[in-house]
């Protein structure tokens, strides 16, 4: 894999030049997890930001009663982890593989590093958050403010813009999705 070529593909880091590519790609590292792989689990200590070059993970977490709550489904480009990296905690969800996934891991230090010398990355991270936040906004007003039938169709929606018209999620996964049980989400 040409990892320059495919970090100058995803929007997040396309303002970068050939030498801030070249050194993101020096301090990234290819791993790979096969479907239904755990890429790390809530709670443990986020040294490790990754982006995701093919595939799809889950995020989740699980409530007192071990109800799976999926959180959101991540994607080509996407970074997994950044929160917990940036805050310097632990990971606030378990990442699942749902296909084979192909990723680049950075390990925090290198990141902040890249960060304190690149004003235009740090730009965009911060846009990037900024979306994160704005989705989370609009999730729990769904939540709150919307009927299980309309966030069932809403996130079916989103994901058959994500994924194409074959979603590959069961009742349950979908009902954790929009807070709901199997049984209302049939």
């Amino acid at each position: 894999m040409n990892k320059i070529q495919v970090l100058k593909s995803c929007s997040l880091f396309e303002s970068l030049n050939h030498v801030e590519l070249s050194n993101l790609s020096d301090i990234s590292k290819e791993v790979s997890f096969d479907r239904r792989s755990i890429i790390f689990h809530e709670g443990d200590k986020a040294f490790l930001l990754y982006v995701i070059i093919e595939g799809q993970v889950k995020a989740s977490s699980f409530t007192s009663d071990g109800r799976e709550v999926i959180l959101e489904i991540f994607g080509h480009c996407e970074l997994l982890g950044q929160i917990s990296v940036l805050q310097g905690t632990s990971y606030a969800y378990t990442a699942e593989a749902l296909t084979n996934v192909i990723a680049l891991s950075i390990e925090k230090e290198d990141f902040f590093k890249l960060l304190k010398n690149n004003c235009d990355l740090s730009m965009k991270i911060m846009g990037n958050l900024g979306k994160r936040i704005r989705i989370l906004q609009e999730k729990l007003h769904d939540f709150v403010g919307e009927k299980v039938e309309q966030r069932i169709a809403k996130i079916l929606i989103v994901l058959s813009e994500r994924m194409g018209s074959e979603i590959p999620f069961t009742r349950q996964e979908i009902a954790s999705m929009v807070g709901t049980t199997i049984e209302t989400a049939i």
